[in-house]
């Protein structure tokens, strides 16, 4: 089958409208993310523990109502694009990407999608207004674009990003790989559960301490011959960086 990526078409593979995140409670989330691509992570999963603070912008509101909020997220995609201790959430909305299949699969132009990289967010903030102005803006194009029964799935993953990730702009995080939760398996059908091999490595936030790098069990790296790029996270630094 081929990939919409390269030729969308009726019989292309595209991405499930099930891969939209969805709260737990008002502080847990699950969902689904691409990831860096180093190394055997498909299948993996990561808690995103949100600190508080805006990567571009450091009292970026939504970033700010954010904090202490917690996502766990599957990887099942690489980002061409996506630096070390980045993680891309498939969020309904947010921006075509690098490949546009969405507006083929979605029947929709690509105009009213917002702007290719950040979507819905990106166009409303270009339009003006506080915060809460901006969420608002948001939403309409949430029952804009995914207003037919079909979509329901994707229409509920976009109020989502405004309702429960406060419609933050790029977050700073705190991850680190834990088993995945089994409704997420249930989606993806991707269970590593039997392999036993989470990798017990926390990353993000800007620095080490010497007691996050002392924790750190490096029998990953396998001699070294696993550690690939500097992925962002503390075990990187504790066990290949040094």
């Amino acid at each position: 089958m081929v990939s919409s990526c390269q030729s969308p078409a009726q019989n292309s593979a595209f991405t499930c409208y099930s891969g939209a995140p969805w709260a737990v409670s008002d502080s847990l989330a699950y969902g689904f993310a691409a990831v860096p691509a180093q190394g055997d992570i498909c299948g993996r999963c990561y808690q995103l523990d949100f600190d508080g603070t805006g990567h571009y912008n450091a009292q970026d509101p939504g970033s700010v109502a954010l904090g202490s909020k917690t996502m766990i997220v599957q990887a099942t995609n690489i980002g061409h694009d996506v630096a070390g201790g980045q993680f891309d959430i498939l969020t309904p909305g947010g921006g075509v990407g690098l490949f546009d299949a969405c507006s083929y699969q979605w029947n929709v132009n690509t105009s009213e999608l917002g702007a290719t990289y950040g979507g819905f967010m990106t166009y409303c903030q270009q339009q003006g207004g506080n915060h809460e102005q901006i969420k608002q803006c948001v939403l309409g194009r949430c029952a804009a674009v995914f207003d037919e029964p079909g979509l329901a799935e994707l229409a509920a993953g976009c109020e989502w990003y405004v309702e429960w990730y406060e419609a933050a702009d790029n977050p700073n995080l705190h991850y680190q790989e834990v088993a995945c939760p089994p409704q997420l398996v249930a989606i993806s059908g991707i269970d590593r559960g039997s392999l036993n091999d989470i990798q017990a490595c926390k990353g993000g936030g800007g620095s080490c301490s010497q007691e996050e790098m002392d924790a750190c069990d490096c029998g990953w790296t396998n001699g070294g011959q696993n550690c690939g790029q500097d992925d962002g996270s503390c075990c990187w630094t504790a066990c290949c960086g040094r």
